[in-house]
């Protein structure tokens, strides 16, 4: 009769070592590639809205018009920017229905650091009597700095530059020639500048202006 053979105390004891050991580090390469998967999922969704946030202000820009407003019967410049607030008149509203709405509006970027949130405000009407609530959205979030600028073409931190005249409706009408962001958005800082274009709407007040004439 021939002798069984099998495994000794020894062998299994290694084959389960090793088995231990391939396990260890299949399972650490495995939580690897899960990391570096919700890591990319999350710096793709980071970026869309990023991208998302800054077509929204392109759109909002290149729709500037140099339209006072009217607030609780307070005239407001055209684009204001003071202690940190802005806000812009723009056009470009549509009414397909014909309800008669307005083609333009008064948008405002409002940055709350203790929510790191960056909103956008929208009132549907230029003249506002005070009790008019804005259509608020978050254009941003886990925002560590915001912090606007307008180009003149020099860089100021208000505008308008001067004092304003309420009388002198020129005055309420300026637009400097363009807009800088800078942010911070999950330690990555990030500088975004935008050219307020009026060039369309002067042309067609002028034409509507000669027409009249």
């Amino acid at each position: 009769m021939s002798a069984r053979k099998g495994f000794t105390l020894v062998e299994l004891l290694v084959a389960i070592a090793i088995f231990a050991v391939l396990s260890a580090l299949g399972w650490k390469v495995f939580d690897y590639l899960s990391k570096v998967k919700d890591r990319n999922a999350m710096h793709e969704a980071n970026l869309e809205q990023l991208q998302e946030s800054y077509q929204q202000i392109l759109r909002d820009t290149l729709q500037a018009v140099p339209l006072a407003a009217n607030v609780k019967g307070q005239q407001q410049p055209a684009l204001v920017l003071q202690s940190g607030r802005f806000n812009y008149s723009k056009t470009g509203v549509t009414d397909p229905l014909q309800q008669g709405i307005s083609p333009n509006e008064r948008v405002e970027y409002q940055y709350r650091a203790d929510e790191k949130k960056v909103y956008r405000l929208k009132y549907r009407n230029l003249h506002q009597t005070g009790h008019d609530q804005p259509e608020s959205s978050v254009l941003l979030d886990q925002v560590d700095a915001f912090e606007i600028v307008v180009l003149n073409p020099q860089t100021l931190n208000s505008w308008p530059e001067n004092p304003i005249n309420p009388n002198q409706t020129e005055q309420l009408r300026l637009l400097p020639k363009g807009v800088k962001i800078n942010l911070t958005v999950r330690d990555v800082q990030y500088e975004w500048v935008f050219s307020l274009l009026q060039t369309d709407f002067l042309n067609k007040n002028n034409q509507g202006s000669r027409l009249a004439e």
